[in-house]
């Protein structure tokens, strides 16, 4: 078991560094050659850069720093160390990656494949439990205390950087920005699901560790009760709580470091009605 946990640790580290290399490829050799930008802090980033040539690299990591203390304070340990290595693995490509279009020339394409590409990549760090920095831990710390989700957050940002896309460059410019983070947006959903939500069942020997584990990573408020095993005719504590389906990892993560044996099951939750964040 301990192994496998290091097993997923290495391929987990090797994700993040392979949507950081994504993210730096869309935006150097599709978006910000063809005068668009992208979303988020990169977006600000490269606004910068057309104005006074500073390397979006560097950028992202002094803009970073600021945000990182914030969400080491607000969130959990494994969900910032991730994300320091995301933003470190980040300013490297985007800093070494040359600023050139590599593909094509076309700026329908660019603006297409530049915004499916970056969000993939964004994607792909938030799947295994960390994050691309910047708006992503302001806006993880903003659901966790607000009812408002990253998505509608990224999307106020990511609108004043289209007004800005505008004024700096042309309305045209401007409409294909658009085109780019909605494409991104889609593919981002698509990847993560993060709309759908979970009822997870655990049937487990240790229900008080489990929920009180449960309670410290997601912040999720749990119900258990007591039950008994059919077939072993061992009690056992059964414990119910609902997650948004991108947490389904580090939930199954955290049972089993606690109990190796729980039973966990997962069922579609249309539809919550209480006290329930969406924090993804």
């Amino acid at each position: 078991m301990r192994n496998k946990g290091k097993y997923r640790i290495v391929i987990e580290i090797l994700s993040i560094i392979f949507g950081s290399l994504l993210i730096a490829i869309g935006a150097n050799t599709l978006l910000l050659p063809a005068n668009l930008l992208s979303g988020g802090v990169i977006g600000i980033c490269m606004i910068l850069y057309h104005f006074f040539h500073w390397s979006v690299g560097v950028q992202y990591f002094i803009y970073n720093i600021p945000l990182l203390i914030l969400g080491y304070i607000h969130l959990g340990k494994k969900f910032i160390l991730y994300t320091i290595l995301a933003v470190i693995s980040d300013t490297i490509f985007l800093h070494f990656i040359p600023i050139r279009l590599m593909w094509t020339d076309n700026i329908i394409l660019a603006s297409i494949f530049g915004g499916i590409i970056s969000f993939a990549g964004g994607a792909i760090m938030l799947r295994v439990g960390g994050s691309n920095g910047g708006l992503d831990v302001l806006g993880r710390i903003i659901a966790k205390h607000k009812n408002l989700s990253i998505a509608k957050f990224g999307l106020i940002v990511n609108l004043i950087i289209v007004a800005i896309s505008a004024v700096i460059f042309d309305v045209q410019a401007a409409m294909f920005t658009i085109l780019s983070l909605y494409v991104g947006a889609k593919t981002y959903e698509s990847l993560l699901n993060m709309a759908e939500r979970s009822s997870v069942i655990i049937v487990t020997d240790k229900g008080e560790e489990i929920s009180e584990a449960l309670n410290q990573a997601f912040h999720r408020g749990v119900t258990s009760w007591d039950a008994l095993g059919a077939y072993s005719h061992s009690e056992k504590q059964v414990i119910l709580c609902v997650i948004v389906n991108i947490q389904w990892s580090e939930l199954c993560q955290t049972v089993q470091s606690i109990d190796d044996h729980a039973f966990i099951s997962a069922m579609p939750a249309q539809k919550v009605i209480g006290n329930f964040k969406n924090v993804w």
